[in-house]
């Protein structure tokens, strides 16, 4: 038996991804040493906040890059889908703390 992400959903699977990739940058911009973001372990991104769309730019060159391969290696999508729920978590948990008063 053979689990296939649905091929009509794949590629708005990587829009949707980049896209977040975006909006959690836009958050970890928004609330920089607040968040907890990985991203704030690159020290320039500490020293210069707005690096932190070169950040997200570089992780969108990688779906990019990744997003054609998928018809030879199948599990991408998985991984696509899996970093999608991914910063989809990190989003709430970065909107809950915002709305929290985390500031």
């Amino acid at each position: 038996m053979r689990l296939d992400v649905p091929r009509a959903a794949a590629p708005l699977a990587y829009l949707a991804l980049a896209l977040l990739i975006y909006f959690d940058a836009l958050l970890t911009y928004i609330a920089v040493g607040h968040l907890g973001a990985y991203e704030l372990v690159l020290r320039f991104v500490n020293q210069t906040p707005s690096a932190i769309w070169l950040v997200a730019a570089a992780k969108n060159a990688g779906v990019l890059y990744l997003m054609p391969k998928r018809r030879r290696h199948p599990w991408l999508d998985y991984a696509a889908l899996a970093l999608l729920l991914w910063h989809a978590a990190v989003i709430y948990n970065g909107i809950a703390q915002l709305a929290a008063g985390a500031l």
